[in-house]
């Protein structure tokens, strides 16, 4: 396309590519997101730097003891490639907050614009990649939003990308549209409020401080949680009045019931995470926008076993449940998205088309053709009181380090035997004789997944302990192994006694060492030894289930 770069006398013309034009002045960023259409993503960038990269992220008995909130990943430089077109100089960090972290298949966050303000990939100046660790079906995350999208909630776009980096293949992530202006303007009148990304947070004294300001950053006034605060404070007749001048309550209602609906339970109102929360100016009115939907799809809580499918977990949901118009006219929301977006036969087909698209085994489809098979059951069991829902709601309490429930590991195995030994909460040292099974691949029981996991046990004073040596299968070789969020870990059991099993905390913080090549079914020599958080000090901020 021509443009008149000068029109009078000694004036010409130069030519502008399309693509300059379409990131200036057209939204054309659908086609980064055709459904039918896998994206080809080539990542190079230092080698040194990637090994930094990919080691970054929190521990457990960090993040599980309240000291690594604030975590922040480095930034590094890359040349990406997207479906041929070559971006130089772009911004590249690690993405995840726990349960997605992988040190062989890390989650990224491209930037295009970092390093040369203004440029747009097809309008876009984000790229999320999110590698699937908790959804090895592929499919959670996209099927999850676009019913979200079918119920007329604002909520990210969704398809899929091969990845390589530095020439090797890393398999198939999710490219998971990113929450920031570009988003806000497809999806609201205006892109000038305040964008804020949850956590653990909530709308209370203490828990507000957990929303992270992603707009407006400089100016940083965050009075407008005070409302949401304020309004919650109200009793329960004069709580809806006040609630809906600052939140779009109605809205809310769709969002609550399809979080229940998509088995979202490390969500907004199921565990104070994964969402954000922005106040359009246009309205003066708060809505929720979902986030990190690799966990949903699950039919029980995962946190919390046994509340049951209909999640009220922070303030909001949990006071109006306890309102008998709003208990009703949320149950009555549900039914009706229910009967609007599912449908257990295109969801099916939905799953097929991701499978043959992005080469997914069957196998590791099981699990999601049973939630489709059983949720709509459950939901409607649940509303008619037919299956029992536990009260669990979040406690508005500061988010502080409290370091004294971490203690410490560690364990020696030669050709198969040997002990282990650990710190218990009253602080004694309890030494387990033990040996050790062979490696096998999947996670604890074999469950599918992508670890290699080692079973080290042994007894002491009649009571049997089990530490479960898990390492991401990309990682399972000879030498010094990280441990790294749930996929390379130790997880300390006791069997026996009246919960027959108990988890007794989790390894971080350290490492797990071969002395040898180990191999798949062939007695191990190994040393582990880090951090271990007792789970006795809990999980967080909440209470119940």
């Amino acid at each position: 396309m021509l443009l008149c770069a000068g029109c009078g006398a000694g004036g010409g013309s130069q030519v502008v590519s399309n693509k300059d034009l379409r990131t200036t002045h057209v939204d054309t960023s659908d086609v980064l997101f055709e459904p039918d259409h896998l994206l080809r993503v080539d990542i190079e960038m230092d080698p040194d730097e990637f090994d930094i990269l990919r080691q970054e992220g929190r521990s457990l008995p960090g993040v599980f003891s309240g000291c690594e909130f604030e975590f922040e990943y480095s930034h590094f430089r890359a040349t990406v490639s997207v479906d041929g077109e070559v971006l130089e100089d772009v911004d590249i960090r690690k993405k995840g907050f726990l349960g997605s972290l992988s040190a062989g298949r890390p989650s990224f966050k491209l930037n295009f614009d970092t390093h040369q303000p203004g440029r747009r990939l097809e309008s876009l100046e984000r790229m999320t990649l999110n590698n699937n660790l908790q959804d090895d079906g592929n499919t959670h995350q996209c099927i999850t939003y676009k019913m979200f999208r079918d119920a007329g909630l604002p909520a990210p776009r969704c398809n899929f990308a091969q990845v390589s980096l530095n020439g090797k293949d890393l398999g198939i992530y999710t490219h998971v549209e990113s929450i920031k202006r570009h988003f806000l303007r497809r999806n609201f009148d205006s892109d000038e409020g305040n964008l804020y990304e949850a956590q653990v947070a909530d709308f209370g004294e203490f828990t507000q401080q957990n929303f992270q300001l992603k707009t407006n950053e400089e100016l940083n006034e965050r009075s407008d949680l005070d409302a949401v605060a304020n309004a919650l404070k109200a009793d329960d007749d004069n709580l809806p009045g006040l609630l809906e001048q600052v939140v779009d309550v109605d809205e809310f209602l769709s969002f609550w019931a399809m979080e229940s609906i998509t088995g979202h339970w490390d969500s907004a109102t199921g565990n104070a995470n994964n969402y954000f929360v922005y106040n359009d100016p246009a309205t003066g009115l708060f809505h929720y926008i979902p986030w990190g939907a690799d966990g949903s799809m699950e039919l029980d809580h995962s946190l919390a076993p046994g509340t049951g499918p209909l999640y009220r977990y922070i303030a909001i949901p949990a006071r109006l449940f306890k309102i008998p118009e709003y208990r009703d006219r949320y149950h009555q929301r549900l039914l009706s998205l229910l009967d609007e977006v599912w449908d257990e036969g295109a969801l099916h087909a939905e799953v097929d088309r991701i499978r043959d698209l992005t080469g997914t085994a069957e196998a590791n489809l099981v699990q999601v053709r049973n939630f489709i098979d059983k949720q709509q059951v459950r939901l409607r069991a649940a509303v008619a009181g037919e299956l029992e829902q536990k009260e669990r709601t979040i406690v508005d309490q500061p988010t502080a380090c409290d370091d004294s429930g971490i203690s410490t590991i560690s364990g020696s195995i030669s050709n198969g035997l040997g002990s282990f030994e650990y710190v218990d909460g009253d602080g004694n040292l309890v030494t387990v004789p033990a040996f050790a099974a062979a490696p096998a691949a999947g996670g604890p029981g074999g469950v599918p997944g992508n670890s290699v996991s080692i079973n080290v046990i042994g007894s002491v004073a009649g009571v049997t302990r089990l530490a479960i040596v898990t390492i991401e299968d990309t990682e399972f070789g000879p030498g010094e192994i990280p441990f790294h969020g749930f996929v390379t870990t130790v997880i300390l059991i006791e069997l026996g006694g009246e919960q027959g099993v108990t988890v007794l905390g989790f390894a971080g913080a350290g490492s797990v060492v071969f002395d040898q090549s180990p191999a798949i079914g062939e007695v191990p020599s190994l040393h582990f030894s880090g951090e271990l958080w007792l789970t006795e000090g809990g999980f967080g901020p909440f209470e119940g289930g």
